[in-house]
């Protein structure tokens, strides 16, 4: 057997309404022409079938500093018929090695990771010489899928499982077993890896570096070719014109909002809209969460105003170019106490603009902090005020008020490098969560932009500073909290409270979009420092990141998802809109290292960004909007669902009942016009990799 598992192997058996465990006895093991190419074989017998493991070191796969063997599970019926409920193997771990990822969280003993989390999927396990894993195979889950596969990792018997039984999606989102009688006229067969990787003498923990190359050359390269850059960037073009063509041109009427605030003209696309809200319907002003306009992590009107002011010049749409305008108005005009500003303005009880007002963030936040400004959505608009200063129009405003802004912040960095995330203006009364969170790292960003612009040694060294506290408090620990992580759709509860470890697995809730922010920060600084450190530091963060990134099309899925990303491990969504922001990221490491997966994966993300528009160009995602909306018509084409199979209680057939202009088809577009002018100026490092 794989070196890193122990004796003591089990199969657990459905029937009767309950689990069995029989014990997997070893028999004559196999040496094929020398010792690198071996093969165990292991037994089962059941009251009515036959369960036999084969591990086979794989020559091929294998090298000095990997070692993989391919598990081949065979259910054979010991008398006529075979009728499978459910079936696990259970291997003990050996105990040196500790868990450090699952792709998905099983709180309750009846929870696993089904297959519907098998983006990349691996469990993976370190110690101080070595990184192991589990890694579902994915090419023959493609051809011969007859029950769902699920895996675990448990950390009472410390164990790892794989297996195939049904399950149902329960609370928000978790995998329940829901075992089901199947009946089979021949034997059943599932398979997996198992690898090990030697770790170099300097090489830190959770480097998962080797974990996603195997997955890249295993699984992804075939199936995330590389393409022309420029001619996906022509067949992504009419993608925005769609998005476009429907907020500020067919649905205005709903999506665009224009008024007057504290005497300057202001505008954005409105928060979120639903089907239902279909010009000429007469359900126009029925919306589904507060009327309001966004500048927030997600929900960014400044991000996606950026893209329209690009592509209204580059489609000579002037009208589009005064919108966009009017959006830069609205987030100026945000009302700084002391440098800090709100970020959320909701029009009052009567749906009237005039009657509304400013909140300090916005409503996913803890309870009580309606009156806290979230420093991650300051920063985030900052930002990008300083990214259309450079790219779009100098104005005269933006920079004084993004100083006021830094000035402030850099006084509430905390002596630990962080910063607090949420902070009430008045007081600086500071709230006690996420005081060491990756949210550090969009401050980074900000400053490492800011110095960009006008250099100040202040800004890299505070920079500094918080990106050695994220490195030990977060990517060292595995602790990827944020606001999404608790204060989003995926609530807190029983077993998910923030900073507490996950009871069943000891691993922490996650959410990635940490990871992009991380990213994204280590490499500004390396720019800023030119201290390959920080490079490679941020490699170790994407190939993390690069663990929720969608490698494959499951059959399972009626939508295209390749290159799209999921989101966090106690939730289930694919092709989440997040993945246009990491397909910039991606090709910025191409530009920086000439890794050419950065590259494919890059091409990819940005693909997958507009899989889940309705629109002529994605005629299978049209047809179930058509049955799930069925008013639906051309007049609609660039209405863009932000992920699929999002759990909140209206889905039909995975696909929801709104739309978020600004974390949907507008950011996508904005990505787009950021990832033309980028291969623009895509130049390859002399020492570039031209494979891995």
């Amino acid at each position: 057997m794989a070196a890193w598992l122990q004796e003591g192997m089990i199969i657990k058996w459905f029937a009767q309404n309950e689990w069995h465990s029989y014990e997997l006895n070893a028999l004559a093991a196999e040496t094929v022409h020398d010792s690198a190419e071996h093969t165990c074989h292991y037994s089962a017998e059941l009251p009515d079938a036959r369960v036999q493991l084969r591990i086979h070191n794989n020559r091929g796969l294998t090298t000095v500093e990997q070692q993989v063997s391919e598990a081949e599970v065979t259910i054979t019926p010991l008398r006529t018929g075979l009728v499978i409920s459910g079936v696990q193997l259970v291997m003990p771990v050996e105990s040196i090695l500790s868990c450090i990822w699952k792709p998905h969280l099983s709180p309750q003993a009846d929870m696993v990771v089904g297959d519907k989390m098998f983006r990349s999927p691996a469990i993976v396990f370190e110690d101080a010489a070595r990184m192991t894993a589990l890694v579902p195979d994915l090419a023959h889950i493609e051809r011969e899928r007859m029950i769902p596969h699920i895996m675990d990792y448990v950390q009472a018997d410390h164990s790892v499982m794989y297996g195939l039984s049904a399950y149902e999606e329960t609370g928000h989102v978790y995998h329940r077993l829901t075992p089901s009688a199947q009946a089979f006229s021949q034997s059943v067969t599932y398979r997996f890896y198992l690898l090990e990787l030697t770790k170099t003498a300097d090489q830190r923990d959770k480097d998962y570096r080797g974990i996603e190359r195997f997955l890249w050359e295993q699984f992804a390269a075939d199936r995330m070719p590389l393409e022309e850059e420029a001619s996906v960037v022509a067949a992504l073009t009419p993608y925005a014109e769609y998005a476009y063509g429907w907020a500020l041109d067919r649905w205005q009427g709903v999506t665009w909002q224009q008024f007057s605030l504290n005497g300057a003209e202001v505008g954005g696309v409105v928060f979120i809209v639903c089907a239902r809200q279909k010009p000429g319907l007469g359900q126009e002003q029925e919306w589904r969460e507060p009327k309001s306009l966004w500048n927030q992590a997600w929900f960014c009107g400044l991000r996606t105003a950026y893209g329209y002011a690009q592509w209204g010049k580059r489609q000579g749409r002037q009208d589009w170019v005064d919108k966009s305008e009017l959006a830069l108005n609205f987030a100026l005009s945000a009302p700084q106490l002391d440098g800090l500003f709100p970020g959320y303005y909701q029009a009052g009880d009567d749906n009237r603009w005039e009657s509304g007002r400013w909140y300090m963030s916005g409503p996913r936040r803890p309870a009580g902090h309606e009156d806290y400004v979230h420093l991650l959505d300051s920063s985030w608009t900052c930002y990008w005020l300083l990214k259309w200063h450079r790219d779009v129009c100098a104005d005269e405003r933006i920079l004084p008020f993004v100083r006021s802004y830094v000035n402030r912040l850099l006084s509430l960095q905390l002596k630990n490098g962080g910063f607090p995330a949420w902070v009430q203006p008045v007081t600086s009364q500071i709230s006690p969560y996420l005081l060491e969170s990756p949210e550090a790292s969009m401050h980074v960003m900000l400053l490492c932009l800011l110095n960009e612009i006008e250099p100040d040694a202040r800004y890299v060294a505070s920079a500094e500073l918080a990106a050695h506290m994220v490195t030990e408090k977060v990517v060292k620990t595995g602790r990827w909290e944020d606001f999404e992580t608790y204060w989003s759709c995926s609530k807190q509860w029983e077993d998910k409270q923030y900073g507490m470890l996950d009871p069943r697995s000891g691993l922490y809730n996650q959410c990635n979009f940490g990871m992009y922010w991380t990213a994204e920060a280590f490499k500004d600084l390396y720019r800023a420092t030119g201290k390959a450190e920080w490079l490679d530091a941020g490699e170790q963060v994407l190939a993390e990141a690069s663990l929720y990134q969608q490698i494959w099309q499951p059959g399972y899925f009626p939508v295209p998802t390749v290159g799209g990303f999921g989101v966090m491990n106690s939730d289930d969504e694919w092709n989440d809109a997040r993945q246009s922001l990491f397909a910039l990221t991606y090709l910025e490491y191409y530009r920086l290292t000439g890794n050419a997966s950065y590259r494919a994966r890059a091409l990819w993300a940005m693909k997958s960004s507009f899989y889940m528009m309705y629109c002529p160009l994605n005629p299978v995602v049209k047809a179930i909007y058509e049955r799930v909306h069925p008013r639906f018509d051309e007049n609609d084409y660039g209405f863009h669902m932000e992920n699929f199979n999002h759990h909140d209680g209206t889905p039909v057939d995975g696909l929801g009942e709104f739309t978020i202009f600004d974390w949907g088809c507008g950011a996508a577009s904005s990505s787009l016009a950021e990832f033309e002018r980028s291969l623009a100026a895509v130049s390859v490092p002399v020492a570039a990799t031209t494979d891995y």
